[in-house]
């Protein structure tokens, strides 16, 4: 069973909230080629990215930093200070808009505080936060439609925090930053998380993308199993690791996760083995579970020629600290994630699509490009990995990379608000 079955078996409701289609579109139009994955090389050749990065800021060590870490947010302050002196301006203001507090909340939060020494402070001055600390002029948009509550949103002035339950509350937020003394210029710089901000919105059109990526594992699982895939006990071993509870585990990363399922589909672990080593602390980490793995993988006589090329990838890329080890797995996933853009005629209503196309939110496009037009830099930073991504050089001949693949752009309209700010 693949990802989009599993996702049709459950019944569909209407949408809460008026939705509209608004044509097709890409993130091209966004953001064009500034867009910096996982590895943290930026997609355009003329912006720097994590190599140059690594020497200028004394940086050790070859692995990528995570979005959790703090390098990680050193390193995107970098980038975006590269890619500003490009055009003659500065980052003198950060907007930050994105989906979830953990990842993109609290990537804003440190790269708020990370202010370079060489730049002047503006005349609307230098915010005060977190207590003694000084930090630039800033604002991020959580955005988590929950369409049938009523509509709120929590704007928190001193962390510059501004969480809504709309996407249509964008309005609201640049209202807000605007307020606070925000200019919202040249020398503004705009971060747009794309999964399930810009594209897929959460709350609304994420599921799509969810849908994409379980069809990408199952092709994957099931070129490499064969007859001996269990879709359903993979299903149930990805629920029960797919939880805060094993993030220690999982890394949160799905590229840890999906090879974790396929090992106990593969019978080559017994999970309840696997879990009671979880609890009593013999494995806590993927690199440990790696090795855990390593005897029944490299030595067990059930194990296919198939899979042991794949253990061997995967245990290859960790050693060598690639956070995106499980490759097989993103490359399945960029083919899936292409059939669902743009996979719905013109005229299937906006609401028919949120769970089966990945669109372009139009209240993120509205409102990036409203920004696009007061001179704001446009960047997006994305922790899905290249591979997910752009197109393989032989494997995937004649496709486009997501961000420039045409889908439907669905939503509610703020532009006439945008205009009367």
């Amino acid at each position: 069973m693949e990802g989009a079955e599993l996702a049709n078996t459950q019944t569909r409701e209407a949408y809460p909230i008026a939705v509209d289609n608004f044509g097709l579109t890409s993130l091209d139009e966004l953001v064009g080629d500034q867009i910096v994955y996982r590895n943290l090389e930026p997609i355009t050749r003329h912006i720097p990215g994590l190599k140059s990065a690594r020497r200028q800021l004394g940086l050790s060590g070859p692995s990528v930093p995570r979005k959790q870490e703090t390098s990680y947010a050193q390193v995107a302050l970098w980038i975006i200070e590269q890619a500003q002196r490009r055009r003659d301006s500065s980052v003198e203001e950060l907007l930050f808009i994105g989906d979830t507090l953990s990842g993109d909340g609290n990537t804003f939060q440190v790269m708020r505080t990370l202010r370079s020494a060489d730049e002047p402070p503006r005349d609307n001055g230098e915010i005060a936060g977190f207590g003694d600390e000084v930090v630039m002029p800033s604002a991020c948009f959580i955005g988590n439609e929950k369409a049938g509550e009523p509509e709120s949103f929590v704007a928190d002035e001193e962390t510059g925090m501004f969480e809504g339950n709309r996407w249509s509350q964008l309005v609201d937020w640049i209202k807000w930053a605007q307020g606070n003394g925000l200019r919202l210029d040249e020398n503004t710089a705009v971060i747009l998380d794309l999964d399930k901000t810009a594209i897929g919105a959460r709350g609304r059109n994420n599921r799509a993308i969810d849908v994409a990526r379980l069809k990408g594992l199952y092709r994957t699982v099931g070129s490499l199993l064969g007859d001996k895939f269990n879709a359903s006990l993979f299903a149930q071993h990805y629920e029960l690791l797919n939880r805060a509870h094993y993030h220690h585990l999982t890394g949160d990363n799905q590229d840890y996760l999906a090879y974790i399922c396929l090992v106990l589909n593969n019978e080559g672990l017994d999970c309840a083995d696997l879990l009671a080593r979880i609890e009593d602390g013999a494995v806590q980490t993927f690199e440990q579970f790696v090795r855990y793995a390593e005897v029944c993988i490299a030595g067990g006589g059930r194990v296919s020629e198939a899979m042991r090329q794949a253990h061997e990838s995967v245990n290859m890329a960790v050693a060598l600290g690639d956070p995106t080890p499980f490759k097989q797995f993103r490359r399945e996933e960029f083919v899936a994630t292409l059939e669902h853009m743009n996979n719905l005629a013109d005229d299937v209503p906006a609401e028919d699509r949120l769970s089966q196309e990945i669109c372009i939110t139009q209240e993120v496009r509205e409102a990036v490009l409203w920004l696009k037009e007061r001179g704001c830099l446009i960047i997006s930073f994305s922790d899905k990995p290249d591979e997910s991504s752009i197109p393989h050089r032989t494997r995937h001949r004649g496709k486009l990379p997501v961000h420039k693949a045409k889908t439907h752009a669905t939503g509610v309209s703020i532009a006439d608000q945008l205009r009367n700010l």
